[in-house]
């Protein structure tokens, strides 16, 4: 297909991450207003949050007592869970002079141990810098207190247990010395008592050797290597911390709503959307940049797709009846120009391969008077159906494109449903004389003709608009073309175009009498043809019967510019449709646009062809 983003080419793993990415930036504001409310809510709570200040003291932990061994380690985890107990909070409340219950000090106590490392870091939080100094110094100090007082009691202990032993020895070693005076020398008494008198002097040698240490021990439970600062700024809130949580956390926010957003958003985007949600077969999705409302010239990359289209369309659309163009219907699928824009850039497309080709439009909203450089029509679809004038007299040539004529909708009634059987023979009088007819209908659920003429023509494309359409208006106007069996061709995907064209306003209708008669020309005084290429002609090139299939192309190279007939020499009427002859009044059908009353004698406008106005 023309399109480089055909619908068919779908991604069997899902959304991939540049979809995801998609979805965010269609909705970034509202990712900033999630961030910055988060923000907001991290800065008011860092101002209701009570300020609190943080001391640190770091203890050296040595081993302590008698049995001390230099080169072992101690337990810090065994440690830090003392310096938390009781003990030591009942001991640092008596430092501190303070009321406060000692649980509640051991809460704001923290004690952390660096690794491979013999410190402890004890942490006091308060409300004021010089309580929280105080806090974590007490601490300390009351843990080396109370580390030192359980050495020295446990020193004392064991000095005095060797005492009383070596009290007890020396005892007995003063009854042993009676027993050897007194007993006989060379007697068993004496030999066992001198005995005993060697065994208590080891003995109490070796107390004493135990004793002499215990005396010069010198006990020292470690020491404070960094003692607590007074706190310069609070530990909390932490302003940063919190305005970084708040965002970070917004921003989270924001992306899960955008994402819902999305997912509950009906509006299609891009061309899978169409493929993905409705199955509708993807002709064209042209370039979301925006390209204004206008004819674009051939260079122009939308120009450029459209001419792929065109070429597709040339290949795959059926061939019409012998002497006959082809019609095409393009429709709205909800409000806006996006179906008048690619109407008229692809009756552009069609005329540059030098093929005739006609516009007609049933919008009176439609963006193809503004495109066309606002042009001004002498007469209109309205005129038409009123019978005021044929449908060729009413065409009007599009500047700077000699192939292409646009016949505008006028003062069309949007209350009144327009006659299908006259817009079914204006359509069978331009397919006679033009290649390729192209018409532009507002959305079906809106315009009942879209439907009506669907079923009479050899293709409907759908027209939307990104960003625009939904789903649901696509499904509907589906639906009405598949009750009347109509050959839908596709769907052509238009960017989001932002300027809005206006509908005219509709003239003030005049009570009582008939519209303002219209002045016509003097049989006598003859036309001035002009060239093909001048937009003040409104000649319609004739096409013959006999070569109506070789002057049409065959195939997506575009179609052969058919011969000019003489400018002096009226369109010939082709077999395929007979001469309108002029019908009895009160007989016909006759439309009233806007500008009529009512009360009009329906005779007065009927089929009949004027050929003086028909050379107008």
């Amino acid at each position: 297909m023309p399109s480089s983003h055909h619908a068919d080419l779908r991604d069997s793993d899902g959304p991939t991450l540049m979809t995801y990415i998609e979805w965010l930036r269609r909705r970034w504001w509202l990712l900033v207003v999630a961030a910055l409310l988060g923000a907001g809510a991290g800065m008011l709570v860092s101002q209701v949050q009570t300020r609190t200040y943080v001391s640190t003291t770091s203890l050296l932990v040595r081993q302590v007592g008698p049995d001390a061994n230099p080169g072992a380690k101690v337990n810090l985890d065994t440690e830090a869970q003392v310096v938390r107990s009781l003990v030591v909070a009942e001991r640092a409340q008596a430092l501190l002079k303070t009321n406060l219950p000692a649980e509640d000090l051991v809460r704001s106590l923290s004690v952390t141990v660096p690794p491979n490392s013999q410190v402890l870091q004890i942490v006091f939080e308060a409300g004021s810098p010089e309580a929280a100094q105080a806090g974590s110094h007490s601490f300390a100090q009351a843990y080396l207190d109370l580390r030192l007082a359980t050495a020295t009691r446990s020193l004392e202990n064991e000095t005095t247990a060797l005492k009383q032993q070596i009290t007890e020895t020396n005892k007995q070693l003063a009854a042993v010395a009676g027993k050897i005076a007194a007993a006989p020398p060379n007697s068993v008494e004496r030999a066992r008592a001198e005995a005993d008198r060697n065994v208590l002097t080891n003995q109490l040698a070796s107390l004493n050797s135990r004793l002499s240490p215990l005396l010069s021990t010198a006990l020292d439970p470690g020491e404070i290597i960094s003692d607590a600062p007074l706190p310069r700024k609070p530990s909390s809130p932490n302003t940063t911390l919190n305005l970084a949580s708040g965002l970070g956390a917004g921003l989270l926010f924001g992306i899960v709503v955008a994402l819902v957003l999305d997912r509950l958003d009906t509006r299609v985007r891009r061309g899978r959307d169409v493929a993905d949600r409705l199955g509708l077969p993807m002709l064209l999705e042209l370039p979301t940049r925006q390209a204004g409302l206008t004819i674009l010239p051939p260079g122009h990359e939308v120009s450029r797709e459209l001419g792929r289209l065109r070429n597709v369309l040339l290949s795959t659309m059926p061939e019409p009846q012998p002497g006959r163009g082809r019609l095409l219907l393009l429709t709205d699928t909800s409000p806006g120009p996006a179906a008048g824009f690619v109407v008229g850039n692809l009756a552009a497309a069609y005329a540059r391969t030098g093929a005739q080709v006609a516009v007609v439009t049933t919008k009176r909203d439609s963006p193809l008077p503004a495109m066309l450089g606002g042009v001004k029509p002498r007469h209109t679809l309205a005129d038409v159906l009123r019978h005021d004038v044929s449908a060729l007299t009413a065409l009007t040539p599009a500047p700077g494109l000699g192939q292409l004529r646009v016949l505008f909708p006028g003062n069309l009634d949007t209350e009144v449903e327009l006659p299908v059987a006259t817009m079914l023979e204006v359509l069978g009088e331009l397919a006679a004389r033009f290649d390729h007819v192209l018409i532009e209908t507002a959305q079906p659920t809106a315009a009942v003709e879209a439907q009506a003429l669907a079923r009479h023509v050899n293709g409907v494309i759908l027209v939307i608009e990104g960003g625009q359409t939904r789903s649901s208006e696509i499904t509907a106007a589906i639906h009405q073309f598949e009750q009347v069996d109509a050959p839908v061709l596709g769907a052509v995907l238009a960017p989001r175009l932002a300027e809005r064209v206006p509908a005219p306003p509709a003239p003030a209708a005049r009570r009582g009498g008939p519209p303002s008669p219209r002045p016509r020309p003097d049989p006598t005084v003859p036309s001035q043809a002009g060239p093909p290429n001048n937009i003040e002609s409104t000649m319609i090139l004739p096409r013959s019967t006999a070569s109506a299939r070789d002057a049409r192309p065959s195939g997506p190279q575009g179609p052969a510019k058919p011969a000019p007939a003489p400018a002096v020499q009226a369109p010939p009427v082709l077999p395929s449709r007979p001469v309108t002859q002029p019908k009895p009044p009160g007989k016909s059908t006759v439309y009233r646009s806007s500008r009529d009353s009512d009360g009009i004698d329906p005779g007065r406008y009927s089929m009949a062809l004027d050929p003086v106005e028909d050379r107008e």
